[in-house]
């Protein structure tokens, strides 16, 4: 019993090893967009426990995809996503406050547009299924694999300032691919 308890730990961590970068910042995505959903299910509910633990997790996936920006990258790209994290950084945690559910909406609707601007430039460049990524153990609490709703408006950075941004159609590059969109 105990012994396939650590064979069973040793594969689970052999199999995470496995797992492609570009595999894990779609299963962040994916991850993030479920605890905002979360988040905000608890906010309809005045759940602050499910609020609460929701936001949280998706505020550390976010720092999470904030940091796997490789700090020596400055193209215009990373310093867009640098302060689109950042940005959606500091308003997340006044929703715990708030309750602002427009905030998480917003929030969801830029990192949605982000996941498909990934599995459409870095998934593909790479040669990664999505499918294999919807296997590799990404569901919700009920045990259903999550997919996003539809694209939404983009986004980019107005002047100078980090938090500064309006809708419009940028050229994006993902993966050392740019792409009109």
């Amino acid at each position: 019993m105990v012994g396939q308890k650590v064979l069973d730990a040793y594969r689970t961590t052999e199999k995470q090893a496995e797992i492609q970068p570009v595999k894990l910042i779609h299963m962040l995505y994916e991850r993030v967009l479920l605890h905002l959903e979360l988040a905000e299910e608890g906010i309809r509910e005045h759940t602050s426990k499910k609020r609460g633990e929701n936001l949280g997790k998706a505020i550390a996936i976010i720092t999470e995809l904030q940091a796997s920006i490789k700090s020596e990258d400055n193209s215009e790209s990373a310093q867009f996503l640098r302060g689109l994290y950042g940005a959606i950084l500091v308003e997340l945690p006044r929703v715990s406050v708030s309750e602002d559910v427009k905030v998480l909406r917003l929030a969801r609707t830029y990192l949605e547009r982000l996941k498909t601007i990934w599995e459409e430039t870095a998934m593909r460049e790479s040669g990664v299924e999505l499918e294999s990524v919807k296997k590799s153990g990404v569901s919700s609490e009920d045990g259903a694999v999550t997919a996003a709703p539809p694209a939404s408006p983009v986004i980019a950075p107005r002047g100078n300032k980090r938090t500064d941004y309006e809708v419009h159609q940028p050229q994006v590059a993902m993966g050392g691919l740019s792409v009109s969109i």
